[in-house]
């Protein structure tokens, strides 16, 4: 913007000096200025907003049900070394790739792949190695004599069920065996509203983890939107059949009211 400034002479005709002062450019930067506070304020504001929905999110999901549920980060996160371990690597003539000593994980979560019961693992290395004699297996593919123990026979069947060495597909077969064993009515209730929201409530949690690793799989991102939906629908089934049994089952699956029945949108991205 410019502002003609004319000189006061008698006569604007004979008055040739005319001079242009520029004033737009001290507007325009206090402009600026506080805009960008405006805009630092405001993206100031929805990171707070964003952290306050991700406390409450948290707050929301920790329930019983959902902390029994098996995570790899957190099966690994809490395997450790024995020394019996360290023994058996050492006397082994096992090296890795990197040049240092094989160790094996120390896998006593107490959780077991393949629908195998602790009982049954304890039938395994208590029982039968007292009944064996000595040894249950061949000698062909052990790698020391110490491996030749019944206790340790049995303990490396031990090792190949558990779930630490279990794949992501059988940790998310031992969450659906938890669903049902947590939300049946009855003993192998697998056909009830809340074992059916229970379940789909595992396959998401499942495909959540695949997404955020995973950003531009938008056909997994259709799918998840789908199973979004089919749990609203059967929620919203069992609030018809009994609304008690509908609000413990939100509770304990660490969903709101508005999650079920609010409007499911296909997310961008999973946070």
């Amino acid at each position: 913007m410019q502002r003609v400034v004319r000189s006061t002479c008698r006569g604007w005709a004979t008055c040739q000096s005319v001079r242009a002062v520029h004033t737009s450019t001290v507007v325009q930067g206090k402009r600026l200025s506080n805009r960008k506070a405006e805009l630092a304020a405001q993206r100031a504001a929805e990171a707070e907003a964003v952290l306050q929905a991700k406390e409450r999110l948290r707050k929301l999901k920790d329930t019983g049900f959902l902390n029994s549920l098996a995570h790899p980060e957190r099966l690994f996160e809490t395997t450790q070394i024995t020394e019996e371990d360290k023994a058996i690597s050492l006397s082994s003539d096992i090296i890795d790739e990197s040049g240092g000593d094989t160790v094996r994980r120390n896998a006593d979560s107490g959780q077991y792949s393949c629908h195998v019961k602790p009982n049954e693992i304890q039938l395994i290395t208590e029982v039968a190695p007292k009944a064996g004699g000595d040894g249950m297996f061949g000698t062909h593919f052990l790698h020391s004599p110490a491996e030749n123990s019944p206790a340790m026979q049995g303990d490396i069947v031990r090792r190949i069920v558990a779930l630490e060495n279990s794949n992501a597909k059988g940790v998310v077969h031992y969450n659906i065996r938890r669903a049902v064993e947590t939300f049946g009515r009855s003993e192998g209730d697998s056909g009830s509203a809340e074992v059916q929201a229970a379940v789909w409530t595992v396959r998401i949690n499942q495909m959540e983890d695949h997404m955020r690793s995973n950003r531009k799989d938008h056909q997994n991102r259709r799918a998840y939107t789908k199973l979004l939906h089919k749990r609203a629908k059967m929620l919203k089934y069992l609030k018809r059949e009994s609304l008690e049994r509908y609000y413990v089952c939100l509770k304990q699956l660490g969903l709101t009211k508005d999650m079920v029945e609010g409007e499911i949108l296909q997310p961008k991205h999973v946070e």
